[in-house]
Parts: C-alpha cells; sequence; structure tokens
C-alpha cells in the first residue's frame, strides 16, 4: 500500500512562508472563511476531534462546564464538543470573517473578536473550566507567549488542550523560548501539570503533531 503524502492546497501552502506576521494572517483567513471548511475537510486527512476527546475523558458528566474554544475559526471544533453533549461554548477568533462563519453553526453562546495572547484579552481570570486551541500554534496565529492567557483565564483544576502541526510551529517562540520551554517553564512555576504529551499521526493532512493538556493549578 502505498504511503500517503501531504495534500498541496494554494491557501494552506502559504502557511510555509516564515515570519507570517498576524496582519498576513489575518488577510488569508478573510479570503477563506467561505470556503475554509469545504477546503480543509477536503484535505487528505483532518481530524478536528482530537482534543474533544481528551476534554471529553477530563470533564465527564459535566456537560454545562463552560469552555472556551480559542482560535475557534468556523467553529468546527465547536460542533465536536457539541456531538458530545457540551453546550455551554464560547468561541475567540482574531478574524471577524471566520467568527462570521463560527456563528451560523449555532454552537456557541458567545464570540470574542480578539488574539489569544501576549497581550491580555478582556475576559476576567478563572473564567473557564477549559480552554480549546486545535491547529493554531505558529505561523503568526498563536505562540508561546499565548499561554500565560490561557492559564489566567481557566479556573484552577480546569484544562488546557491543544494540539500542534510540527510543519507549521515555526515562530511559535516568543522572548527567546520555544513552544515546549515555555510549556515546561509554567510546569516549573507550578502554574499547571502535564495530563496529556503525545505524539499524534496524521493530525492534519496526513502531517504529524502534538496533543497536549494541562491542569491549571
Amino acid at each position: 500500500m502505498a504511503e500517503k503524502v501531504e495534500k498541496s492546497h494554494p491557501v494552506v501552502d502559504l502557511f510555509d512562508k516564515r515570519g507570517l506576521t498576524r496582519d498576513e494572517v489575518g488577510k488569508i483567513y478573510t479570503s477563506w472563511a467561505k470556503d475554509y471548511d469545504k477546503d480543509v475537510v477536503g484535505l487528505t486527512y483532518y481530524c478536528p476531534s482530537n482534543n474533544a476527546d481528551e476534554l471529553e475523558k477530563l470533564l465527564g458528566v459535566k456537560k454545562d462546564g463552560l469552555i472556551l474554544d480559542a482560535c475557534c475559526g468556523t467553529g468546527l471544533v465547536g460542533q465536536e464538543l457539541s456531538k458530545r453533549g457540551f453546550h455551554n461554548l464560547h468561541g475567540l477568533d482574531a478574524s471577524k470573517e471566520m467568527l462570521e462563519q463560527a456563528k451560523q453553526k449555532g454552537v456557541y453562546k458567545k464570540l470574542v473578536h480578539a488574539f489569544i495572547g501576549p497581550e491580555r484579552v478582556d475576559i476576567a481570570d478563572d473564567t473557564y473550566d477549559a480552554v480549546i486551541m486545535s491547529g493554531a500554534i505558529g505561523c503568526g496565529c498563536v505562540h508561546g507567549g499565548g499561554l500565560a492567557e490561557m492559564i489566567r483565564i481557566v479556573k484552577p483544576g480546569g484544562y488546557v488542550a491543544m494540539d500542534s502541526i510540527f510543519k507549521y510551529t515555526h515562530d511559535s517562540d516568543y522572548g527567546g523560548k520555544s513552544f515546549d520551554e515555555i510549556i515546561d517553564s509554567h510546569i516549573m512555576a507550578g502554574r499547571w501539570v502535564t495530563v496529556t504529551r503525545h505524539l499524534v499521526e496524521k493530525v492534519f493532512n496526513n502531517l504529524d503533531g502534538m496533543q497536549y493538556t494541562f491542569q491549571v493549578k
């Protein structure tokens, strides 16, 4: 059987560029929003459910837990959470056009137009039972400076579930530290503890990545 390979797509290929700014990324998503769902689902492999599965294991029957879908895009992860019975969902994204698509899915009680870190987002401390973020690490989206914000807005005992795609984690460093070094600095400081941290094969378009879940202290 032939080995599956990454499938090329003219928009996805734009994220190969190193040093993408938030403005450049914003323009990509502005033009892509209406076709995003069709395009990414049409790629060789796309799985928005890995982090949702982890939260379901951890939150269990607490289906009313308040969850923030950070970098929610068009709401594909929100749909996965909704399928699992979670109904108290907020979505956050830096693209108004992507949020408009997410709104149409009808799974979010609130939508927030903002970046996640390093600047403080207008959300109170200890607001959420969990933050979930899928496919947004690096490439001018979220770098290591956003982790402290996710920790801040999650209640003690709550969770942060996120994943990365190795090919696109360039530019995820912050303050001279790599993304994983920043993760570890928060562990060493006692801000969170590791629940899961493992390789995920073919997480997106036959590309490998990591899945992380942390419990906030």
